[in-house]
């Protein structure tokens, strides 16, 4: 067997309250909640395509039959295309009733006024023990906003580290370690031993299958992927995403200390892995001998063989004055809000309640096809999951890795933020340069005329609001 260093989770969020606390909001019932009232309404949902589109696909026949109301999909053309919600908001809102979108775009949308609360609509239809269910994280920092309810989750993401024991296991490996570094095989904790560790196991055949393999994989190539990635690398090292005076609190060493380490990381995975998209990164994985990947939880959800063999745990961290603080990537998923311009907006409440009723919902969970992952209460129940092995270790670490996230945030311009970040980030570690510090100054600059752009007092108070969402989450992030 592995170290025990791989992470056998805690069950704190077990007993905080129960993630697993099976039957919240069974008592809710869209057929009796809305009934036949809005039979004959189209109700017409922007969804993104692929693995997200069998969320609304297997609820479209039984929300005809039971509620009466059609639904219209219409398909925005990519993952960042929360730009066609906007445009059409910006126009009047005649194209949606129910916009799905990141949920980072709350702030975006909820500011100027494109985002209709639902509040009033969940207290008249009783819907109250719906959002209950919500996993706290999700609720406080997905559906919230300037102190309402805005938007509903549809999709639950955050990542972990996934090791093959078959590595850390391989006798040769742990003698070759030993010799080499002078300390056992373990699985990493600090980003130090992960960089140690994917370095020693790329470029020989560790996994006997004839060619070379590899220490490490991921992906940079789409903007939200700075936060997948960089981010809680960043964090960890004493980074934030904004100080007080919203300027960026990553132009420093800690900052600089992950772009280093992540380009530094980024030769011990697959030729061109630095710019795949997000299906493939995950082929990749359960297609060659990678021994460390930090990827969603969509990796651990689609029943490969290859997964049988793999652990799960927390990403690694940083010691900051003798404390290592690890966070985890808190990649949003996606989340749905109702247009202020809907003329239907109680027939497109009942759609979204219809998603998050725990009966419904473990449709797209036993689904390996959808890409929705766990975002209720109910979700975190073993049974939900026909494919996933193992079903209680991989749920369990999931829950420890929601308490250690770093999130996202959620306020005005954070698109053209994240666009800054991405351009100068992706150049610096796919370029030839090797001063991190240099790209971080040049996004700093893109970053300070943003703020300024959109009045730096207004941002100062949105990111004061972001902030406090995390403590409400009861996050551990600085800034």
């Amino acid at each position: 067997m592995i170290s025990n260093r791989l992470l056998r989770p805690s069950r704190r969020l077990f007993m905080q309250g129960g993630l697993t606390a099976l039957g919240l909001g069974a008592a809710f019932s869209p057929q009796k909640a809305f009934g036949q009232q809005f039979a004959g309404q189209t109700v017409r949902f922007m969804s993104h395509p692929g693995g997200i589109r069998p969320i609304i696909d297997h609820q479209i026949d039984y929300i005809r039959e039971t509620l009466g109301i059609e639904i219209e999909v219409i398909e925005a053309g990519d993952l960042v295309s929360w730009q066609d919600s906007l445009r059409d908001l910006r126009a009047g809102g005649g194209q949606f009733d129910i916009v799905m979108h990141f949920p980072r775009y709350n702030g975006e949308l909820a500011a100027a006024g494109y985002l209709r609360p639902m509040d009033d609509l969940i207290a008249k239809y009783e819907a109250r023990p719906l959002f209950d269910n919500i996993v706290d994280y999700y609720r406080t920092l997905y559906c919230e906003w300037g102190g309402q309810t805005v938007a509903a989750p549809v999709d639950g993401d955050v990542s972990m580290m996934y090791v093959r024991q078959d590595a850390f296991e391989n006798p040769e490996a742990q003698s070759r370690f030993r010799s080499e570094k002078g300390r056992e095989l373990t699985v990493p904790v600090t980003w130090d031993e992960f960089i140690e560790t994917a370095e020693f196991f790329t470029g020989w055949d560790w996994a006997g299958a004839g060619k070379p393999g590899y220490g490490f994989q991921t992906s940079t190539w789409d903007r939200g992927f700075i936060e997948q990635q960089w981010g809680p690398m960043m964090g960890s090292f004493g980074g934030a995403w904004m100080d007080d005076n919203a300027s960026p609190a990553w132009n420093n060493a800690a900052g600089a200390r992950a772009l280093g380490d992540l380009k530094r990381l980024l030769a011990s995975a697959p030729a061109g892995s630095a710019s795949m998209s997000w299906g493939q990164t995950m082929e990749t994985f359960q297609s060659e001998d990678i021994a460390l990947t930090l990827w969603y939880m969509d990796l651990g959800r689609y029943g490969s063989p290859r997964l049988a063999n793999v652990g799960y745990s927390l990403w690694p961290g940083a010691e900051v004055d003798g404390v290592t603080r690890n966070y985890n990537s808190m990649f949003y998923g996606r989340v749905v809000g109702i247009s202020q311009f809907s003329q239907v907006p109680d027939a497109a409440f009942a759609v979204i309640m219809t998603l998050l009723t725990p009966e419904r919902r473990v449709l797209s969970l036993d689904d390996p096809a959808s890409g929705s992952d766990m975002f209720l209460k109910t979700d975190y129940d073993p049974a939900n999951f026909k494919v996933l092995t193992p079903a209680p270790q991989f749920l369990e670490v999931a829950q420890e890795v929601l308490a250690n996230g770093f999130p996202e945030m959620t306020m005005p311009a954070v698109g053209e933020y994240m666009d800054a970040l991405q351009g100068e980030i992706h150049g610096f570690i796919n370029g030839s340069g090797d001063d991190p510090a240099a790209a971080l100054q040049a996004a700093a600059d893109r970053w300070e005329a943003i703020t300024e752009r959109y009045d730096r007092e207004a941002q100062k108070v949105y990111w004061a609001d972001v902030k406090a969402s995390y403590q409400a989450a009861g996050l551990r992030i600085a800034g």
